[in-house]
């Protein structure tokens, strides 16, 4: 298996693995799409951000500058997810 067949899979399973987690949690009942759905859209989240600091990494950029950068990508993505995706199976403050 190449390198980037084994990183797919791995991204899948841990899609998968989330998905399960957001059921358990939410108490979805089997056929409810939702935790599938934003499993999906925490996946993507993951593998943008990933990707965003392994090519800044490999283009030479410090970490200290690639890690500022990073964050205020996370902000973007965050201001693109719903409150129904970000407020998804949330626990409550102990």
């Amino acid at each position: 298996m190449s390198t980037k067949a084994r990183l797919w899979h791995i991204g899948q399973e841990a899609q998968l693995r989330l998905e399960a987690t957001m059921r358990e949690e939410s108490g979805a009942d089997a056929g409810d799409p939702v935790p599938d759905l934003v499993a999906g859209q925490l996946s993507w989240v993951h593998s943008t951000l990933m990707a965003y600091i392994g090519r800044e990494m490999v283009a030479g950029r410090e970490p200290e500058e690639v890690s500022r950068d990073a964050l205020g990508l996370l902000d973007d993505m965050e201001g693109l997810l719903g409150g129904k995706v970000l407020n998804y199976a949330r626990r409550a403050a102990a």
